[in-house]
């Protein structure tokens, strides 16, 4: 039963994550962005159910970590690009070297 609450945990983190962060992905098509939740998802699944939950509650706790550093230190106050909006746009596709810019 925790396995499946743990997904769930997993899902329903990568869901807010999409809503708050969504202008970051705004280039990315939408099979993409499924395809790479199901990837982590598979990933997290694995390291669940080989290392066990201190180490897929490690994982997602490091990977917050670093996407907060990253979109509140290193796109903002380094960048100048708005931690949630991504604006100004240009910027921020130039700066993830995004070829259309």
């Amino acid at each position: 039963m925790l396995f499946g609450f743990d997904c769930v945990m997993f899902i329903g983190g990568w869901c807010l994550g999409q809503l708050i962060f969504r202008a970051y992905e705004a280039h990315v098509s939408l099979h993409k962005r499924i395809a790479k939740c199901i990837i982590l998802l598979v990933l997290f699944v694995c390291i669940r159910w080989f290392v066990g939950r201190w180490g897929f509650y490690s994982l997602l706790g490091v990977m917050t970590l670093g996407i907060g550093i990253l979109h509140g230190y290193w796109f903002h106050y380094k960048h100048g690009v708005h931690w949630r909006t991504a604006e100004p746009r240009e910027r921020y596709l130039r700066l993830i070297g995004h070829k259309d810019t």
